[in-house]
């Protein structure tokens, strides 16, 4: 994996971090009815993807050492920094481009 494409996922996931949606109410997407079957558009399968991705890396980045999910935090979600800050933040980016990159096969 990419640092480029780290910073991208880690961009999305802080928006979806700081996206309010409990998922209460009326689904998103309905099932609708058509002879020809049911089908997903381009859009619909590349934004499942990337949560997919999101969801992943979120796991990741909870499975990290306390300090560096809390500069991860801190630079993501603007929490307070930790002390020693950028080098914890080095070391949780080095650890992210592994972990998320083997298990998401890049």
């Amino acid at each position: 994996m990419e640092i480029g494409y780290l910073t991208y996922l880690l961009d999305a996931w802080s928006q979806w971090m700081k996206h309010d949606d409990h998922e209460l109410g009326y689904p998103k997407r309905s099932l609708g009815m058509s002879s020809g079957g049911a089908s997903s558009s381009f859009e619909e399968i590349f934004e499942d993807s990337e949560l997919d991705k999101i969801k992943i890396l979120d796991r990741v980045i909870h499975d990290l050492d306390h300090e560096q999910r809390k500069a991860i935090y801190a630079r993501y979600l603007g929490s307070k920094k930790p002390m020693y800050y950028e080098i914890k933040l080095g070391d949780a980016m080095d650890n992210l481009l592994t972990i998320v990159g083997r298990r998401l096969g890049s």
